[in-house]
């Protein structure tokens, strides 16, 4: 089956592989998971971060495991135990450590490269500080990283790395877990095969050498009329704000924007924008009530209808 990469195809992607993985309403059910479908569209929408992240724990891996005895022996922590948060007490060592053990042209350092391009990541630069973060998470360790059949070509490379990613491959859930300051235990294993799965569509649609498609949307340039994108605080399609003068905050994350072109994105804009400014001027508690339950409604019905 064919896909584009983009956030609708990847719940397709999903049902295809499972049919439990399902968005009903505002939620996105994996198996009897329920995750706020919000969540899991935040998740794909700034997945080129969390992939990033990815690649870092690849390379901090691969350099601990890779010189085990070294790493042992300078920081008293098995490299089984890893990643660690007390190694965040040693970090200024962990960073010289890391310097000496990866230079320019390393191995690993390329590694990370081909893995990151095998991803589809656009404008990958290497860092070893962010080497040093990952090494320093705390959290579920190495063996049970996940690695696609393509990444694991390239990781295998590199010398005495035997270990990593050889158990239950739900290490990258806690990290988004933590990333988005939500529960652990309640959305950890979601999250990871979500993630898993996330990998593995970014390589269905990228492929080696080729980057994956930017879908961006198109910013409604109206004269006279303030337009800005961003997350409105409740998830609306469109939400009123006053500074000196009225203006609208779109929400790029509703699905209705993906959809919108250019032609059909200056008209809404203008029209929300005369509809918040209607819901600005208004003086009576019992009108802005019903008008702000209107705007939610709205909201709520067009996302279910175009997500």
């Amino acid at each position: 089956m064919s896909y584009q990469y983009d956030l609708s195809d990847f719940k397709r992607y999903l049902n295809d592989k499972n049919p439990k993985y399902r968005v009903d309403g505002l939620t996105f059910w994996q198996n009897r998971i329920p995750l706020p479908v919000d969540l899991f569209n935040k998740i794909f929408n700034e997945s080129d971060h969390i992939v990033a992240d990815y690649v870092y724990q690849l390379a901090a891996s691969a350099v601990a495991f890779s010189n085990r005895e070294l790493f042992e022996s300078t920081f008293e922590v098995s490299v089984t135990e890893l990643p660690k948060g007390d190694l965040k007490k040693k970090h200024v060592a962990l960073l010289d450590w890391l310097h000496e053990q990866l230079p320019e042209r390393s191995e690993i350092t390329r590694m990370a490269y081909e893995v990151a391009d095998i991803l589809g990541l656009d404008s990958f630069t290497f860092s070893i500080e962010k080497v040093a973060d990952a090494l320093q998470h705390q959290g579920k360790k190495y063996a049970r990283i996940f690695l696609p059949e393509s990444v694991k070509e390239k990781y295998v490379l590199i010398p005495s790395c035997d270990g990593v990613g050889a158990d239950n491959t739900d290490m990258f859930g806690n990290i988004i877990a933590d990333r988005y300051n939500i529960y652990r235990s309640g959305f950890s294993d979601a999250l990871a095969i979500i993630f898993n799965a996330l990998l593995e569509f970014r390589i269905l649609c990228s492929g080696r050498g080729e980057h994956l498609s930017n879908y961006r949307i198109v910013v409604p340039l109206i004269e006279d009329i303030d337009v800005r994108l961003a997350k409105t605080s409740d998830g609306s399609l469109w939400e009123p704000g006053y500074e000196d003068d009225h203006y609208i905050t779109l929400n790029n994350e509703h699905p209705l924007m993906r959809n919108l072109s250019e032609e059909q994105s200056r008209p809404l804009a203008e029209f929300l924008f005369f509809m918040g400014e209607f819901e600005n001027s208004q003086f009576s508690d019992i009108n802005k009530k019903l008008i702000e339950n209107l705007r939610q409604e709205v909201s709520r019905s067009l996302w279910i209808k175009n997500d």
